[in-house]
């Protein structure tokens, strides 16, 4: 099965796609069959969904700015989740402005406009906290750089030159409100096209990461994908850093010349929907059959683990279940000799035997 696309084309990773591949189809297939069962979802088990989005909000606040370098300590995150304090660093004044941004996404997404306008706003609101930051297109020209384990740095990606990047938003909004507009192929494959040529635009001297995901999350809930609220998709994204990395230098190369090849980058962005929406759909389907138990299904939950892990692997994946509760059916395992404790203390790190 092939889709073409046709009609006008404004958005430059559009002019791309002549075809798409089949296994892009069938992701998509995939995709809105999770879309379609939204709605059982939420009638399943409101509670559980309540603790998994305050995670999700938490999750996706601190991976979305510790992707770029920004971070503070897991206290200070949940203090500035429940706005109990006031910023003191340039770290959480950004990461407060981050918080805003994303709840105003979460609960007007459907009245947000794609417009250059709005974009600004958003990026003005990331840096509120700090003075005269943000709000504004880049003043001049940058780059897009690695830095290699020996310490040298090398060009990844040459964006838009400042002069250029008012008129490539005007143009890159305005295809995409064209194509939404007139329905002319899946919303998905616009949704992550856009988001592609933002990147390459690199509109801001700052910030163009933790944009492009929040206007991800604003361009899914429009189209219906919800996932996001309860999955953190900026947790997923930066578990696979260095996949994401690889997909959007292959999707960027040749892109100025109109070359550039999106579909690597479309598959990444597929398969982080696919992946939230599996681990949603798991971790309610644990919450709700829980074989008699809490305890039966935390010992299921740490026969599912990988690797070492936290108390709070296990909160997150059995978000009804108390941390004392945790705590006790952890002890009875270590003392039938299937867990131990590596690390003490109050971030111990546990591991099966």
């Amino acid at each position: 099965m092939i889709i073409f696309l046709w009609g006008l084309i404004s958005l430059k990773s559009l002019k791309r796609l002549d075809n798409i591949p089949i296994n892009i189809v069938r992701a998509i297939a995939r995709i809105n069959e999770y879309k379609g069962k939204q709605d059982l979802f939420y009638r399943q088990s409101p509670e559980i969904l309540k603790t998994l989005q305050e995670i999700a909000e938490i999750q996706s606040t601190e991976s979305s700015n510790r992707i770029e370098g920004i971070k503070v300590s897991n206290q200070k995150l949940k203090e500035i989740m429940i706005q109990k304090t006031t910023p003191r660093n340039r770290s959480e004044a950004e990461i407060s402005g981050y918080r805003d941004v994303f709840a105003t996404i979460h609960a007007s997404s459907i009245h947000i406009p794609v417009k250059p306008q709005v974009i600004l706003q958003l990026h003005r609101d990331i840096y509120k906290y700090l003075p005269q930051e943000g709000g504004s297109w880049k003043p001049a020209d940058n780059v897009i750089e690695e830095t290699l384990p020996d310490g040298t740095k090398r060009v990844r990606f040459v964006p838009v030159k400042a002069f250029l990047v008012p008129s490539a938003m005007d143009e890159l909004c305005h295809g995409f409100n064209t194509y939404r507009e007139k329905e002319s192929f899946d919303d998905l494959i616009l949704s992550f096209a856009f988001i592609l040529d933002f990147l390459c635009i690199h509109p801001f001297r700052d910030g163009n990461g933790r944009i492009s995901r929040l206007l991800t999350l604003l361009l899914l809930y429009q189209a219906g994908f919800e996932v996001g609220r309860f999955i953190s998709l900026e947790r997923i994204i930066e578990e696979s850093k260095v996949t994401y990395c690889d997909a959007l230098e292959k999707s960027s190369q040749g892109w100025h010349e109109n070359q550039h090849n999106p579909i690597p980058w479309i598959e990444y962005s597929l398969g982080v929907l696919i992946a939230a929406y599996k681990e949603f759909e798991e971790r309610l389907n644990l919450a709700e059959n829980q074989r008699g138990s809490k305890t039966a299904m935390i010992k299921e939950t740490i026969l599912r683990l990988s690797g070492d892990f936290f108390i709070q692997d296990i909160e997150q994946a059995c978000p009804n279940v108390s941390r004392p509760t945790i705590y006790r059916v952890l002890a009875v395992l270590k003392d039938e000799g299937k867990v131990d404790c590596i690390v003490p203390g109050r971030n111990a790190r546990w591991k099966r035997i």
